[in-house]
């Protein structure tokens, strides 16, 4: 091993505690509304790619806590942190662009984020996803499309599905059953897919 080769062993060995650290920090002086504190320790997470790091300041500029309120930066931070695999930036994103908050309202770019959100395990995007599709909404009408988003948001054992289980009961019964086979036969396909990537 060469003598630079081993400088940065050691440096990502020493530094990546400090990045962690960073947002840690954030977190804590975030709770304590110590806005400034927590938006200096979230800058430097977010400049070594933290995800939740940008996501979390992005709330801040949303927001307006301590810093001056700036949408537009709070986008363009959710979006990193979406493309780095956030899936609540993600998920922002489509209500964002659902219903026109601080962007122009686009329910294609609306149903892209909450597909890149769904696709990431959210609950919520897959459930939202699903009404998309059923309905046609930013996206192609697709009964079975919407059938499978359902099918995969239920089979989390999460609280969106006793939230909107009798609304998926109804749609349901409006599908054949040859559609309803398919949206389960996609969803799990789509499930045994995911575990075999993580």
């Amino acid at each position: 091993m060469t003598g630079r080769m081993i400088l940065i062993a050691c440096c990502t060995f020493f530094f990546a505690p400090v990045f962690a650290g960073d947002l840690e920090d954030g977190i804590k002086f975030h709770e304590r509304n110590a806005f400034a504190k927590a938006v200096a320790a979230f800058e430097r997470a977010s400049a070594n790619a933290s995800a939740e790091a940008q996501r979390r300041l992005g709330f801040m500029y949303y927001h307006g806590e301590g810093v001056a309120q700036d949408n537009k930066r709070a986008i363009v931070l959710f979006e990193l942190a979406a493309r780095g695999g956030d899936a609540e930036s993600a998920r922002n994103l489509g209500t964002m662009y659902e219903y026109g908050m601080s962007v122009a309202q686009d329910s294609g770019r609306s149903a892209d984020w909450f597909r890149r959100a769904a696709d990431l395990g959210n609950p919520y995007s897959q459930f939202r996803l699903s009404i998309m599709y059923y309905q046609g909404e930013g996206v192609t009408r697709d009964r079975v499309e919407a059938a499978k988003w359902w099918n995969v948001a239920m089979s989390n054992g999460n609280d969106w599905e006793r939230r909107f289980r009798p609304q998926i009961e109804s749609a349901e019964a409006k599908l054949s059953a040859e559609e309803n086979a398919e949206g389960k036969r996609r969803a799990a396909e789509w499930s045994k897919a995911r575990e075999a990537n993580r």
